[in-house]
């Protein structure tokens, strides 16, 4: 069932397999998680079958993952740079969020943490309804009517998911959010690193001297091909041990929650993605003024 949910990033030619290009990759991707996948998770999330729930949250996580898995896939086939810096599919509204070539692991663990948020604001206000109206702020395209409606008519099983989280729950969390904070730095560095070793092969063996003399000229493009092709190889890497933890990050969250909290959360960050998208956000985020740090 999963499988014939997911765009496939190949397609069949005569004798191979051609490649299509990221961009339409992620249009058919994207178009099937806002059309199809998250209005069938939230449509489970009014049943009371707990099966059906669970299935379409194995669905949605997968959808998630297998973009990763393209990713990858894409990295290794020399398109590194491409994918670095996405700005071919996606909008300028997203670009803040970014952390080689996609979300931040950070947001992962940042919306989770705003359910616990939330059912501390529940606590000071007496209010157990109050969760359902704080949904709002993940919903960033608010303006939408059915949106709104669907989160004040959620089924109580719902609105009660995140009320009083166990202690081993809170715990889990903890190192979660404790080895993305390892990871995500030595990440950074390795990246950093890379980029380094470049600038000094190049400048160094290269513009620093080789080039200077004609004899060497083509000693010199050599020099610089063979620092380029170790950069790629490291980037890639790179981009694939950021795969790697996003999705482990995913995965340490749906197997912590329970299936209700799981279809909360997943719910969140694919509308984070829809509203991503919102034309009239996009519009809103190009227009203002402020500098964005």
């Amino acid at each position: 069932m999963m499988k014939s949910l997911i765009p496939c990033w190949k397609k069949a030619g005569s004798n191979n397999h051609r490649r299509r290009p990221f961009k339409e990759y992620h249009e058919e991707w994207f178009d099937l998680l806002k059309n199809r996948l998250l209005p069938s998770l939230r449509r489970a999330m009014h049943e009371s079958s707990v099966a059906q729930l669970s299935t379409h949250v194995d669905i949605l996580r997968h959808h998630l993952t297998s973009y990763y898995d393209a990713l990858d896939l894409s990295a290794a086939s020399d398109d590194v740079a491409h994918l670095l810096h996405p700005s071919a599919w996606r909008t300028p509204f997203e670009t803040p969020f970014l952390w080689l070539s996609d979300l931040h692991p950070y947001l992962f663990t940042n919306l989770l943490r705003s359910f616990l948020s939330d059912d501390d604001e529940n606590d000071e206000n007496n209010d157990v309804f109050q969760s359902a109206n704080l949904r709002n702020r993940f919903l960033l395209n608010n303006n939408n009517n059915n949106d709104v409606n669907e989160l004040f008519n959620r089924p109580w099983h719902i609105v009660m998911a995140w009320r009083n989280p166990p202690a081993s729950l809170m715990a889990r969390i903890d190192q979660i959010e404790c080895g993305v904070r390892l990871m995500v730095p030595a990440l950074a560095e390795r990246a950093r690193k890379a980029q380094e070793r470049f600038v000094q092969t190049v400048a160094g063996d290269y513009w620093g001297g080789r080039r200077r003399r004609d004899k060497e000229e083509e000693a010199g493009k050599a020099v610089v091909g063979k620092a380029v092709m170790a950069e790629m190889d490291e980037m890639v890497g790179v981009l694939v041990d950021a795969n790697r933890l996003r999705r482990s990050v995913l995965a340490e969250i749906i197997g912590a929650t329970s299936v209700y909290q799981a279809a909360m959360f997943l719910e969140g960050l694919a509308q984070f993605l829809v509203g991503f998208r919102d034309p009239d956000l996009v519009a809103e985020f190009q227009a203002c003024k402020t500098p964005l740090n």
